[in-house]
């Protein structure tokens, strides 16, 4: 079967598609620790967690995975916690490293 480019073009949408949803499913979640401020809620710049209270963005310790690092209603899992290492500069998870060719932030 001889390919055209219309067959090509349908196939960049397919993987373009295919990556937004990845990105959707794999996005970030922010792991917060109580800052140095006193906020409030009309605080645009506030954000509150449960189990912190009010914070900002100097209370951001990290950055992970919403669909490989937590779970719903309980936040970051005990597995992430103590076998993950999120750095600048590394994906998120294996599946976005893969979608980025970049380092995963842990061995899989």
């Amino acid at each position: 079967m001889r390919h055209t480019h219309k067959d090509a073009q349908v196939h960049d949408i397919s993987r373009a598609r295919m990556v937004q949803g990845l990105r959707a499913l794999h996005c970030e979640y922010g792991v917060y620790d109580q800052c140095s401020h006193q906020h409030t809620e009309s605080d645009v710049d506030a954000v509150y967690i449960d189990g912190v209270g009010w914070t900002c963005e100097d209370g951001l310790l990290m950055t992970i995975c919403r669909h490989c690092c937590t779970r719903l209603m309980s936040g970051q899992t005990e597995d992430c916690a103590t076998d993950h290492t999120h750095l600048p500069g590394y994906a998120l998870c294996p599946t976005m490293a893969i979608v980025e060719g970049r380092d995963a932030p842990w061995r899989a």
